[in-house]
């Protein structure tokens, strides 16, 4: 699914473009996701499993762009990828297919700042016009501010898999699953 560009002013003043991620973005993202799993104890993935290349990433959002139940989006700030998020189905099982599955991340610098509220409203809008009922997703139960973001947007806690991750250093973090209904 494609989205065109929008253009939004923080309440800091930062000016910031929120678009549908294009293959000509695969670099900007590849060097992205590097970043966000060198970074962050949140995401599912240790750095060194992600080895996507550039074409490789090139090929999965043109085909991305062209599944209308699929979208990734990008937050830019000056040219530069400071977010991404992405909603896709849960299965295209017949008694599924009402059902979404999304992530979000928002680069170390650019946190606390708003931009993350901006994906997520406009993920959730554009899931509702792609004909999706709910919204799921899975969230490191110690992330406090993620799950507030979500509780913000009507998200609520379904469970908890306990110890849902293993770090490298042998410990655990449990995952909450959370679920917004979109109609």
């Amino acid at each position: 699914m494609k989205l065109d560009a929008t253009e939004h002013r923080l309440k800091n003043g930062m000016a910031i473009t929120i678009r549908s991620l294009e293959s000509e973005d695969a670099s900007l993202a590849v060097a992205y996701m590097r970043t966000m799993y060198a970074s962050s104890p949140f995401l599912a993935r240790e750095t060194e499993e992600w080895n996507i290349t550039i074409e490789e990433e090139a090929a999965w959002l043109q085909k991305a762009e062209a599944d209308d139940k699929r979208l990734l989006l990008g937050a830019f700030c000056d040219g530069q990828l400071v977010g991404l998020c992405d909603f896709s189905p849960v299965s295209t099982m017949k008694r599924m297919v009402h059902r979404s599955q999304c992530g979000l991340s928002v680069a170390p610098d650019f946190q606390h700042k708003g931009i993350g509220q901006l994906l997520i409203y406009t993920l959730l809008e554009r899931a509702k016009q792609a004909g999706y009922e709910q919204m799921e997703l899975e969230v490191v139960s110690s992330n406090s501010k993620a799950v507030n973001l979500y509780n913000k947007f009507k998200f609520t806690k379904c469970g908890t898999i306990e110890r849902g991750m293993k770090y490298k250093d042998g410990t655990y973090a449990d995952l909450d699953i959370m679920m917004c209904r979109l109609t």
